[in-house]
Formats: structure tokens, C-alpha cells, sequence
């Protein structure tokens, strides 16, 4: 149970890992089918409506399956109709509107407590997505397993030069605290030496025309550049052009995208206080403030020692084989005898 496979310039951490799992089952040889959800409004609200929550519930009544797996929390809203055994991943808790519709959080809400309720397992992508379950949603601490995403292959250091490049990616909403980013930037540019540095923003999200404007009130706009649908490839190499990786987002159940950039030798700098898993972060770049986070951002692309020692060996999570292992423990555990 997924969302509409992503296409090649409209990425989602969420399309990835679905994309993931679909292809460790057939490494595996599993026999298992996808029913799709759209839970976008990009399309209108009705295409959303009958894509989302109308039509999926019916082909589901007519499945007969031995396990359900939800890639996220908002393909659960069919759960309670659903016979067979329930597995759900969660990438991170929402606590309050991510744009500017209140449409969202409150589908979100409905499909998270069905998704606690019904489920026979729960995957969590980090410790603290867990703490966050059971605290605000009430979980079961027992069904909640914490399993750390693998990061996809294909982002690695390629040995390029960088293009004095300060790079974000993500969607533009509140949560991401970008405008924070762009502050930091804009001191970052008064200091010596930072001629030709550009920071280049990459997503889309209700939060734009605002951060178009801050850059402009700022006096940065010429320097301040936003940009879209990137495909892998091209994702790959924006990676590998980045002499830092601006972090900026105040809560996340893992992000993604920092990591993806640190796979790809780009330091990253967040703040001390963004509620981030640990793990996450355990070789990312911490900061007090806006202030710090410039000064962070400084050293990193004017010292060569303290950037490789922020660099150097820096690593996260499991790779396949091993994520698939403890993917089909859970499935095992749940269905009762050895999966596959």
C-alpha cells in the first residue's frame, strides 16, 4: 500500500522507500502486489478524494492477502476494513500544519490513529518517530519497531569539485524552517572571502513566494537561487556540487535528504535544538543560532582540515541486505512462522 510511484523530477523520501522495499520483495522472489493511493491535492481535491480514499478501499475489500504493508501512516485510513495482517511504516509524527491547508493535518490525524489502532506492527525510522508514537499517539511500545532507513546506492562522493554552492533540499513548508537558512546566508556573505558563494534552494511548497521575498528584503536575492524537479541523476551531482548541505529543519523523523548529501561527502549543518534524531546527526555540524550556523557554514568551506575531519567516515544506517533482514524479522514476527 503505497503512494503513486514518484516520477524521475518529482522525488519523495517516501516514493524512495517505497521503491525500496518493492525492490528488496523481489530480490527476494515474494509474490506480492502494490495498490496505489494519491494523497496529493496537485491534481485537484477530487482526483485526491477518488484516488485516495474511494477507490483504494475497494480494490483492497477484494485482495486477499496475508500482510499489508503501508509504506506511510496516511495509506491506512482503509485499515479498520482490511482482514489479513497489518504492517505500517512511520517517517515522522506531525504536530501541526506542514502547508498552508488544514486539510492535510487533519487526513493525516484520522489516518495516524487508524494506523496505531489497527496495525499488527509499526516500523518506525528512528528512535525518537517511536518515542513520538507512543507519547502522542498512544502506541504500543511493544509493536513499534525502530528500523533506520538505508540510504540509496546511487548517492556516493563522485571526487568532484565543489561550486561554492551552500545547498538545501526539501519541501518548502514551515517545518523546514528555510527562512532561518537564508538569514544565516545572508551573514554568511558579509564575511571575507565569500565572493561567488550562491545558495541554492531545491523544492517546492506553499512556503516559496515568502522565502523569494526574505531573500529580496535581505539584499540576497541575486544571490539566492530556487530550483526544482531534479531526477537522481540530477539530484546526484547538485550532491556532489554543494560545499555544504544547510539543514535547517527544526523536526524530523530522520531527513532524508541530509543524509543522502553527507553519502555524497557534503558536510551538513543543523541546529543543537531541532528536534533531529541523534543518529541522524551524529556527524552533522551543530549550532546555537543563526549566527553560529553562518560561522559554521564559514569555517567548513574556508578550513580543509576541519572539513575533512566532519567528512571523513561518515556514514548512516544499514544497507540492503541488511535492512531486509530485519524488515522480514518484523514480517515473521507478525505472520508468526518465517517470512518468506
Amino acid at each position: 500500500m503505497r503512494r503513486y510511484p514518484d516520477t524521475e523530477t518529482k522525488g519523495t523520501g517516501i516514493g524512495s522507500y517505497s521503491d525500496m522495499l518493492e525492490f528488496l520483495l523481489k530480490r527476494k522472489g515474494v509474490d506480492y502486489e502494490n495498490v496505489y493511493f494519491k494523497l496529493s491535492t496537485d491534481e485537484g481535491y477530487m482526483k485526491c478524494l477518488r484516488q485516495g480514499f474511494i477507490e483504494p478501499p475497494l480494490v483492497l475489500k477484494k485482495k486477499d492477502c496475508q500482510l499489508y504493508h503501508a509504506t506511510d501512516e496516511l495509506c491506512c485510513m482503509a485499515f479498520p476494513r482490511i482482514k489479513g495482517k497489518k504492517v505500517v511504516t512511520f517517517h515522522h509524527v506531525s504536530k501541526s500544519r506542514e502547508g498552508e491547508s488544514p486539510f492535510l493535518l487533519t487526513t493525516w490525524r484520522m489516518a495516524a490513529k487508524r494506523a496505531v489502532k489497527y496495525s499488527d506492527a509499526i516500523i518506525a525510522v528512528s528512535q525518537q518517530t517511536k518515542n513520538e508514537l507512543v507519547e502522542q499517539l498512544g502506541a504500543d511500545p511493544e509493536k513499534v519497531f525502530v528500523l533506520e532507513h538505508t540510504i540509496d546506492t546511487i548517492f556516493r562522493d563522485l571526487g568532484k569539485p565543489r561550486d561554492k554552492i551552500i545547498g538545501f533540499v526539501g519541501t518548502l513548508i514551515e517545518r523546514k524552517n528555510v527562512s532561518a537558512g537564508i538569514r544565516a546566508f545572508k551573514r554568511f556573505t558579509e564575511m571575507p572571502s565569500t565572493d561567488g558563494y550562491r545558495l541554492v534552494i531545491c523544492g517546492d511548497g506553499p512556503m516559496k513566494d515568502k522565502l523569494v521575498s526574505l531573500s529580496e528584503s535581505l539584499g540576497v536575492a541575486d544571490r539566492v537561487d530556487f530550483i526544482s524537479k531534479l531526477g537522481k541523476e540530477e539530484l546526484l551531482d547538485f550532491y556532489n556540487r554543494m560545499d555544504v548541505f544547510a539543514n535547517t529543519s527544526m523536526h524530523e523523523g530522520l531527513g532524508l535528504t541530509a543524509l543522502e548529501a553527507q553519502a555524497c561527502g557534503t558536510p551538513v549543518v543543523f541546529f543543537r535544538d531541532a528536534e533531529i534524531p541523534k543518529e541522524a546527526t551524529k556527524h552533522f555540524v551543530p549550532s546555537e543560532g543563526e549566527e553560529e550556523f553562518a560561522q559554521n557554514m564559514y569555517r567548513l568551506v574556508t578550513d580543509d582540515s576541519y572539513r575533512r575531519s566532519v567528512t571523513d567516515g561518515a556514514s548512516f544506517g544499514l544497507d540492503s541486505e541488511e535492512y531486509s533482514k530485519e524488515l522480514f524479522k518484523i514480517y515473521s514476527k507478525v505472520l508468526g512462522r518465517e517470512f518468506p
